[in-house]
């Protein structure tokens, strides 16, 4: 009896990593999905000049992989989220609201980015 234990124990402890892993977002992947709640904060870039960004805060912290150790990071509960096509001139509408957004994440790595992942988002809907 003792034995079974120790080998659920085990099954169990090797079951949680995959689990969290699972629940990652995959750095450059396309067609990520993360929910949250959208607003429009105000930050500062490196030279100290005001700017804007789309901040997606998420009800659960997310996580990002990828094969290199730089695209690798660990639950964040923010998502800095743009779009470089039509679809950022309709961002304005969503702010405040809960919403699902669609896209490309990587992680945060300028003085521009304002959250620890940043997505490319193709897509956005109201919850």
């Amino acid at each position: 009896m003792r034995i079974a234990g120790l080998l659920l124990t085990l099954v169990v402890m090797l079951a949680v990593p995959s689990a969290q892993a699972a629940s990652c977002m995959r750095s450059n992947a396309d067609g990520a999905i993360a929910e949250g709640r959208l607003s429009l904060g105000q930050f500062e870039d490196a030279a100290g000049r005001p700017e804007q960004a789309f901040i997606l805060t998420l009800p659960a912290p997310t996580c990002l992989t990828g094969e290199d150790d730089m695209d690798n990071v660990d639950d964040v509960a923010t998502i800095h989220v743009f779009s470089v096509d039509a679809l950022h001139a309709g961002l304005d509408e969503f702010v405040g609201k809960d919403v699902q957004v669609r896209g490309t994440p990587i992680p945060a790595h300028t003085a521009h980015h304002h959250a620890p992942i940043v997505m490319s988002i193709t897509e956005i809907d109201g919850l």
